[in-house]
């Protein structure tokens, strides 16, 4: 693909783009405008230098929670933010996905209250902080995340998450006694606060936190309103702390709104070290290919195990994500779909699944658009009167893949279709090479697409100060490799009609709703059962056929068996090359009948069956004294 020069437009939208993935540093935090004699000795000690927990003089409690965890050491955002939260201080942190920043807020947070509950000195007609983040998969990982650090404290702090699936009687109930910290959305808890579920006078008496994570995302959630009706209920005495990822126009808005004399604690830079908007730990390739052999390429990519499992693979609508995963099923390539349309507590399954390693490709939706396209979708909606037969399955707008889900060791990142932006790009990408391990990225790039990869590939020199490509082409997939399945893929692709996506989707949707719903309480009750509740399951009934399960060896070239070689090699060095799903851990070895939670669900109680299992002991005792008498 040929290289185009950059023109002035794209150089002003990367130099949006740097500002937002970068952060405003100024010249104060450029390298460019520091003493070189400076960036000795001295600023490696100071990146060398590793701070503990005791230093930080948290709570013994919280000390005890991280050591089960195996953290010993605290990340440079939580170096630096801890103290001034502990101080009272309003910050405002900017670090990189991954850095750590929940714990950041959440450690002194929890000091903080562990030591008024000690002096009792706790208030308590409404909760005493807030913890607000854009989507319910965030509300839920924090929620999460404060639980487990909270598992030794002998002072009992209440901790709730409240969504807006939640039925106003569940959210009474949550709220009630109340709970020291409430995780939710903005959306929420303005919906709490009108409706009179919480009162605005007793949120002004008690509140002593506010902490809004993921802050760059909260007013693109459309949250602005919200937030906004939620400031006249806040105590001037509130301590707020704004985390993000980026620097935005939105986070400067927030600040602006919430924060009084905040400080700014910008980590895009470590000691005197610059921080990569891609970090060196995550390899970037690209593949240059028509639009109509994306699905070929890919399933060269996954059929020869040319890149490193577990694979999250993005795609930017919900019918190419059941397209794709109807293409790969009859090659016998299991994945699953995340995406807007399904019930969140089968979002909530899926990711847990798929951190799991149940299994090991995710395609997820990205419905990123431009600002353009979400004013005109949002016009189009006012205008549009949609009758209730021809109501669709609606989307959650507190939904989001790119951005908050913590997704654990993904080793590669596939762009099967590219993001409408270069941030979307960084977004993106961050989702593998996290707490520095090692990751990649493959982009497949059809023509269409040349000029936003360009972009990219602009943004990423501009950033990196290079004039070399950031981007290098994949160069384990030969062309013999691709034409070998080329026959095989394109009758495959064509039989996956448009009919069979919307099938799909709608057995997708029926299967997770039942599954949301019925299973909820007994996957509380049962959290090892989880793993049988399958969300790769075949789509299609049709047996597949031999000669797309497996490919014969003559139709692979000697590169890329050797390739794959070294990929199976380098995975089996790592100790991932045996899935996790193949060992049923907490299950005995039965006679081959599948348990089924869906069908062994009952809501008969463990008393019932209890008492069964007494009567048919009863009955053994009884036979084997009839034969002693005998």
């Amino acid at each position: 693909m040929p290289r185009v020069k950059p023109t002035p437009e794209m150089e002003e939208e990367a130099e949006e783009v740097r500002q937002e993935v970068e952060g405003a540093g100024g010249a104060e935090g450029s390298p460019d405008a520091a003493d070189p004699g400076a960036g000795g000795e001295e600023g490696t000690e100071e990146e060398e230098k590793e701070v503990s927990f005791d230093e930080l003089g948290l709570d013994e409690q919280l000390k005890r929670a991280l050591r089960k965890k195996g953290i010993a050491k605290a990340t440079p955002i939580q170096q630096e933010a801890i103290p001034l939260i502990l101080e009272g201080k309003d910050v405002v942190a900017k670090a990189k996905t991954g850095s750590g920043k929940t714990f950041a807020y959440l450690l002194p947070l929890l000091h903080d209250l562990l030591k008024l509950s000690l002096e009792g000195r706790i208030r308590k007609p409404a909760p005493n902080a807030f913890i607000l983040v854009p989507t319910r998969e965030l509300c839920q990982q924090v929620y999460n995340e404060a639980s487990s650090l909270l598992e030794f404290c002998t002072s009992k702090l209440k901790v709730v998450q409240v969504t807006a699936s939640m039925s106003d009687k569940d959210i009474t109930v949550a709220l009630s006694g109340p709970p020291n910290i409430l995780v939710s959305t903005p959306a929420c808890v303005a919906t709490c606060i009108s409706k009179g579920i919480m009162r605005g006078s007793s949120i002004k008496e008690s509140l002593s936190m506010m902490i809004l994570d993921e802050a760059d995302l909260l007013l693109s959630y459309r949250c602005e309103d919200d937030l906004k009706a939620l400031i006249p209920h806040i105590p001037r005495s509130c301590q707020s702390i704004l985390m993000s990822a980026t620097s935005s126009s939105d986070v400067d808005k927030l600040t602006k709104l919430l924060l009084h004399n905040p400080f700014v604690l910008t980590l895009m830079e470590v000691g005197r070290a610059k921080d990569d908007v891609i970090p060196k730990n995550v390899q970037q390739f690209w593949i240059s290919c028509d639009a109509k052999d994306k699905m070929l390429h890919i399933l060269a990519l996954l059929k020869f195990e040319l890149i490193q499992k577990k694979v999250l693979i993005f795609v930017n609508s919900i019918d190419a994500a059941f397209r794709l995963r109807l293409f790969l099923e009859k090659f016998g390539i299991r994945s699953a779909v995340l995406n807007a349309e399904l019930p969140q507590n089968s979002r909530l399954h899926i990711i847990e699944a798929f951190n799991a390693r149940l299994f090991d490709y995710l395609i997820a939706t990205d419905d990123a658009k431009t600002k353009e396209e979400k004013q005109t979708d949002k016009e189009n909606k006012k205008e549009a009167r949609v009758s209730r037969k021809h109501l669709q399955q609606t989307l959650d707008a507190e939904f989001g893949v790119v951005r908050g889900i913590d997704f654990k060791n993904v080793f590669t990142v596939v762009n099967f279709d590219m993001p409408p932006d270069p941030a979307g790009y960084v977004h993106r990408i961050g989702r593998t090479g996290r707490a520095n391990k090692t990751g990649a990225s493959v982009s497949l790039v059809s023509e269409v697409e040349s000029s936003i990869f360009e972009e990219i590939e602009h943004m990423l020199q501009d950033i990196e100060n290079k004039d070399t490509d950031c981007i290098s082409p994949f160069p384990l997939l030969t062309k013999d490799a691709v034409d070998s399945l080329r026959y095989r893929a394109q009758d495959v692709a064509r039989s996956v009609t448009t009919r069979d996506i919307q099938e799909a989707r709608r057995q997708d949707i029926k299967n997770e709703i039942l599954n949301s719903e019925k299973l909820k309480s007994h996957f509380e009750e049962n959290p090892r059962d989880l793993d049988l509740l399958k969300h790769d399951k075949l789509l299609s009934n049709k047996e597949i056929p031999a000669h797309l399960r497996d490919v014969p060896d003559y139709l692979i070239d000697p590169k890329t068996k050797e390739a794959s070689n070294v990929v199976k090699l380098s995975r089996a060095a790592m100790g991932i090359d045996k899935p996790q799903r193949r060992k049923r851990q907490g299950f005995k070895g039965g006679s081959g009948r599948s348990r089924d939670p869906l069908r062994t669900f009952s809501a008969e109680g463990k008393s019932r069956r209890r008492g069964m299992k007494d009567r048919e002991g009863e009955q053994d005792r009884r036979k084997k004294s009839k034969k002693a008498e005998s």
